[in-house]
């Protein structure tokens, strides 16, 4: 067989408008990122995604109806793909109490190593919606299941999972804005930034009734290893 006759190994490629559609679409998605982590969805505008993404304005709605939608994209592909990766801890962790300090302590390492990622879940907060979307469906999730296996000891399930909920959105502030230039240097009122997280998982058991002392020695406990999904949006 000639070389000219030899069939040359191909690749197959997306069409060009539909790598230019998906092109568009992701740096809209992280125009938002960065500008609701910053300022929350009702701070921000269309114009001011599309300006930020330099595309078209009327390009906006040829992949989102509106800037709800968007925002709900970002949490689906943001916090929604990192909450199902902390659910498969229920496969190495039988003790809900382990899972939620796990739980806790792996989303503010995230923050902490993606300050983006943090502000942006900050920004979404434990709202009413959220007991049915990204982290805090899977929070609620985690504390009914210690309720009713009797682990946890809560008489008033909304009111401990927004106490729980509030402390984690705390905590993720604080290591996410830690790297955050300012007026001036802000007081150390968190002490070794290396633990914070296993301190703030302890606090968490003990409001969900835990002794101090068990408390303290499940957070500290050495994290079960998960594959976490990487923040697409991230360098966006």
């Amino acid at each position: 067989m000639k070389a000219a006759d030899v069939p040359m190994p191909t690749t197959e490629k997306a069409p060009r408008g539909a790598r230019r559609k998906r092109d568009t679409r992701a740096r809209l998605l992280g125009a938002a990122l960065h500008l609701m982590a910053d300022r929350g969805v009702a701070g921000v505008t269309i114009n001011e995604i599309t300006e930020q993404a330099d595309v078209g304005f009327g390009s906006f709605y040829n992949h989102f109806a509106s800037k709800d939608v968007i925002h709900a994209a970002l949490i689906e592909e943001v916090i929604g793909h990192f909450a199902v990766a902390l659910d498969k801890l229920g496969e190495q962790l039988s003790d809900p109490a382990e899972k939620i300090a796990a739980s806790a302590r792996y989303t503010m390492l995230r923050g902490r190593a993606d300050p983006l990622w943090g502000r942006f879940v900050f920004q979404t907060s434990f709202s009413r919606d959220s007991m049915t979307t990204g982290l805090g469906k899977y929070l609620l999730q985690d504390i009914g299941k210690g309720v009713s296996s009797g682990r946890f000891t809560v008489a008033d399930l909304p009111s401990v999972y927004i106490a729980v909920g509030s402390t984690i959105l705390g905590a993720l502030a604080a290591v996410s804005d830690a790297g955050r230039p300012g007026p001036e240097a802000a007081p150390d009122l968190f002490g070794d930034e290396t633990t914070l997280s296993e301190r703030i998982a302890a606090i968490l058991l003990t409001v969900l009734g835990l002794s101090t002392e068990e408390a303290q020695d499940i957070a500290r406990r050495p994290l079960p290893h998960i594959e976490l999904p990487a923040n697409p949006f991230a360098q966006t």
